[in-house]
């Protein structure tokens, strides 16, 4: 009997190249999709559209099997090697968050003054929804008393929130008493409650620190999902935080070009996005976004342990600070509760309606003005796909973007498991359709896709070892034979 020489270790290592490499092209898909979105932003909608269509079919089509694709981190204690990975890219996303904390600065958007604004109405009993500040006397001015020269700097940037001034905004005037009202806080009091108490000292500093500290409750909420949706995979963890934090790293913002380009009788004017844009976006650009995805999140965590009650609760607040994205996982989360789905309901809609309530008693017109109206009647622009069709044709995309989210949910609740790796694959699908076709899809919609895709594209497409399948199917057995027994 003849025997096989033993594989060299060269031969084993190009064995395993395959592998990694099939392996590092799905992890890191997710966050080149999502950087060129960024690269196509004002003035390409069309070219973003197309970015977010092509992120929406690779993972549609990478995670329609569940089991393809052996990974080699699942063996033996390889996983690690990956735990190695999210530590150093940890360590430079909180070198950037240190470094742009510590100079502070002026946001880049006009999201940052109204999330420091609001909380300072609020501090001084008036409703950031429905009021303008009263002018300032001219001692004020000059010389603001102790402890009011946030508020002071408010009321001189704008005496209300969003201000418009009754100047019409591409052929929209809104401004005016009840509901044409649409100068006040366009987010929920959950979002204006968690920046009050840093920005009313620190002002651009106290959103990045509040946006900070939310960072960090995502990043473990991701790996607590990653790990309870992928029991059997230990390396699913950390390929979902090396897909949520590779956009840092790769060179795409170096070898982008600046360009003009001429398509579909359009001028694109595009720019590189700048490194580390995913923080930039939470830090100079003052999106608030991150508090209620991470919310959002926590929910998602929590009902995937059982815990229905806090989960709503959670899921409530997320509505509360800002009604999208969660208001698009609240159709999945009853099907993935099943019997258990009443707590979760119950407690989600008192969560929300308390939150909501005063403030809606305070002064009805003005919050559905402000919350309702202003998203419904609000123009496009030129990051949407609407801004390159006839504005007859604004309908049909919008039947198409409520069309897609309905067969997506429709398609979870009917074919396979309701298990939490099909409820994030769903989550993120929907997600990405519903940003894809809106009116608006500015930069910070992006927060809500990126931790989904690389939660979606974690686990789905690769196959447990067979080990842990073994040893899986030893413990149902054993679990049979004691109710026998």
């Amino acid at each position: 009997m003849v025997t096989e020489p033993a594989p060299s270790r060269v031969q084993t290592l190009r064995a395993q190249l395959g592998p990694v490499s099939a392996e590092a092209a799905l992890i890191l898909f997710g966050p080149c999709a999502l950087i060129l979105a960024r690269y196509f932003s004002w003035g390409a909608g069309p070219l973003r559209l197309l970015c977010l269509v092509l992120l929406f079919a690779f993972i549609a089509l990478a995670t329609l099997r569940r089991a393809y694709l052996a990974s080699i981190w699942d063996r033996g204690r390889l996983h690690w090697v990956l735990a190695g990975v999210c530590a150093l890219l940890t360590f430079m996303h909180v070198q950037y968050f240190s470094s742009n904390i510590r100079k502070g600065g002026e946001c880049w958007t006009d999201m940052g003054r109204p999330s420091i604004c609001s909380g300072e109405w609020l501090r001084r009993g008036l409703n950031p929804w429905a009021e303008c500040a009263p002018p300032l006397k001219a001692a004020e001015r000059k010389s603001p008393p102790e402890g009011e020269a946030t508020y002071v700097e408010c009321v001189k940037f704008d005496r209300c929130i969003d201000y418009k001034g009754g100047r019409p905004y591409k052929d929209w005037k809104h401004h005016g008493p009840g509901f044409d009202f649409m100068d006040g806080y366009k987010y929920g009091p959950i979002a204006a409650l968690a920046y009050y108490p840093l920005t009313h000292s620190y002002r651009e500093r106290g959103v990045f620190s509040v946006n900070f500290a939310f960072w960090v409750l995502h990043g473990l909420l991701m790996w607590g999902l990653a790990r309870a949706a992928f029991p059997s995979q230990r390396a699913a963890p950390w390929r979902a935080l090396i897909g949520w934090l590779a956009p840092l790293v790769l060179p795409l913002w170096a070898t982008l070009p600046t360009l003009n380009v001429q398509a579909l009788g359009h001028t694109y004017e595009l720019a590189p996005p700048e490194r580390g844009t995913f923080i930039l976006e939470i830090t100079h650009r003052c999106a608030n976004d991150i508090i209620p995805v991470t919310l959002g999140l926590a929910a998602l965590l929590l009902a995937a342990r059982k815990s229905w009650l806090f989960g709503g609760v959670l899921l409530g607040l997320s509505l509360a600070a800002k009604p999208l994205p969660a208001l698009l996982w609240c159709a999945l989360l009853p099907g993935f509760a099943g019997n258990k789905a009443r707590p979760l309901i119950i407690s989600a809609v008192l969560t929300t309606v308390f939150c909501y309530l005063p403030f809606f008693v305070w002064a009805p017109r003005e919050m559905i003005a402000n919350l309702i109206s202003f998203s419904w009647l609000r123009p496009t622009n030129a990051s949407s796909i609407r801004a390159y069709i006839p504005e007859s044709m604004g309908s049909v995309i919008g039947a198409l973007q409520l069309i897609s989210c309905v067969i997506l949910t429709l398609a979870f609740y009917r074919s396979g498991p309701r298990d939490l790796g099909r409820l994030l694959r769903t989550a993120a699908l929907s997600t990405i359709a519903f940003v894809a076709f809106n009116k608006v899809v500015h930069g910070n919609y992006l927060l809500w896709i990126q931790p989904l895709a690389a939660l979606a594209l974690a686990g789905l497409p690769f196959r447990a070892p067979a080990r842990a399948s073994v040893r899986a199917s030893q413990t149902r057995i054993g679990g049979d034979d004691q109710k026998l027994g």
